[in-house]
């Protein structure tokens, strides 16, 4: 979950599909490394261009969880090579960022820069991840990433205590059930209607509370066929 601002100045937080996409991260410290692992469950492809990393991005790259090029970068040129969907310029040398910033604009990729939050395309937020399943991002607008940090930690405890077991459940159940709905209810009002029903549907429920996960998908792919 990011923000992604705009040239009027205005901003808009999005949850950034990075599924299947190239990343591109630049520098190898420890910068790199805390934007590496915020990438890590997006299902994207990273690269880390750098030239002498930290033992961690070492690792990281020994265990194939990232790619990493051994490169002195003294220029933008590398985003010609590798035309990522986006590029994270994270060394310590700020004219080489502002290059990088400059290039990928005019090339249409998303950037961020850690030292230039203002000049980047996407800001990170304060984010509350749930099980891998919901995100919370708290912003303040750039204005003070410190008390960001400190109003999550008080929303995180109020929002574990409020969701279930049971509601990570549900979401992938519903997940399922959209998924399945898409091959048989042609319109979205018909799919809608579909999924408020089946929030509600005793034998799901029952089903749900006795951990019968695959009867529910043969109980849906069942509603879905029947629904009219």
């Amino acid at each position: 979950m990011y923000k992604l601002h705009f040239v009027n100045g205005r901003s808009l937080i999005i949850d950034l599909h990075l599924n299947g996409k190239t990343v591109i991260v630049v520098g190898a410290g420890n910068e790199a490394l805390k934007r590496i692992k915020l990438l890590q469950n997006e299902g994207c492809k990273i690269i880390v261009i750098g030239e002498k990393p930290n033992s961690e991005i070492t690792k990281l790259s020994k265990t194939k969880k990232i790619i990493f090029k051994k490169i002195k970068i003294t220029s933008s040129l590398f985003l010609k090579t590798y035309k990522p969907f986006l590029v994270i310029a994270s060394t310590t040398d700020s004219s080489l960022n502002q290059k990088i910033i400059e290039t990928a604009k005019k090339m249409k990729i998303l950037v961020y820069a850690s030292d230039s939050p203002d000049s980047s395309d996407i800001s990170y937020l304060s984010l509350i991840d749930i099980k891998k399943t919901i995100k919370i991002g708290i912003s303040t607008n750039g204005g003070s990433p410190i008390m960001a940090k400190k109003i999550k930690s008080n929303v995180e405890k109020c929002v574990q205590k409020n969701i279930s077991d049971e509601d990570i459940e549900l979401i992938k159940i519903q997940k399922f059930a959209r998924i399945e709905s898409k091959k048989y209810i042609l319109t979205q009002t018909e799919r809608k209607k579909f999924l408020y029903e089946l929030m509600n549907d005793k034998r799901v429920k029952e089903l749900l509370k006795d951990g019968k996960y695959k009867a529910i998908q043969t109980t849906i792919k069942k509603m879905v066929k029947d629904w009219k």
